[in-house]
């Protein structure tokens, strides 16, 4: 018995000393990267880069005054990279007259003079410099993105001296003159990804077409459509 006290006696101080070592230890291995700034990198949820996208949306002219333009339209593109696009386009002009432009024909016998959106076609780029999330109070995460985009092309336009005003019985009708200028574009807008392959979008764009007898057009026009990723 006294050879076991005595075993336990030389043996206490290193019985106590080892959870301080253990300690140490763990501590020494929490610390070995403490130097470093640890980060995951996950891949992003939706990729573009060297993908086809077809779309189509409606757009709506903004700013006329006497009418309102619908314009359904078509898109088709190439995602070179995750940033740049290059996209082909067209769209057709639909037009139903506005009240104000019915008040002043028939109340106030005044035709107003007006450049009508028949059609529109060309191409351009997006570039997309924004990436990023959003987290509902639900948990869900919706993906997006922000582009920038410019083109130009042609636009099938009409100038209309008539159609405010009621034709009166045996009234010659002036056809409305049509014309083919050149036609540019800015804008911006985002996508918002429903899955690997599709997207909601919108759009806001400012065109500037020549007109006739008014000087250049600025014809504003905010757009809803989708889009589909091969």
């Amino acid at each position: 018995m006294r050879n076991i006290l005595k075993i336990f006696l030389i043996l206490q101080p290193l019985l106590l000393l080892a959870p301080s070592v253990a300690a140490a230890a763990e501590d020494q291995k929490k610390n070995q990267f403490g130097n470093f700034e640890i980060r995951v990198i996950r891949p992003k949820y939706f990729q573009k880069s060297i993908r086809f996208e077809i779309g189509a949306n409606v757009s709506a002219v903004m700013n006329s005054s006497f009418t309102y333009t619908y314009l359904p339209s078509a898109k088709a593109g190439l995602h070179l990279t995750e940033w740049l696009e290059v996209f082909g386009e067209g769209a057709a002009g639909i037009t139903i007259n506005k009240s104000d432009c019915t008040e002043l024909g028939s109340k106030f016998n005044i035709e107003p003079v007006v450049d009508e959106i028949g059609m529109l076609a060309g191409g351009g780029i997006n570039l997309t410099p924004i990436y990023g999330k959003y987290q509902l109070s639900n948990g869900e995460v919706i993906y997006f993105d922000w582009f920038l985009s410019g083109g130009g092309g042609v636009a099938g336009m009409k100038n209309r001296k008539q159609g405010c005003k009621p034709i009166a019985q045996n009234e010659v009708v002036i056809q409305p003159k049509a014309y083919s200028p050149a036609q540019f574009n800015v804008g911006t807008g985002q996508r918002y990804f429903l899955s690997k392959n599709s997207a909601l979008n919108w759009g806001l764009r400012l065109f500037f077409i020549p007109g006739i007898e008014q000087g250049m057009n600025q014809s504003v026009t905010l757009s809803f459509g989708a889009g589909y990723y091969f």
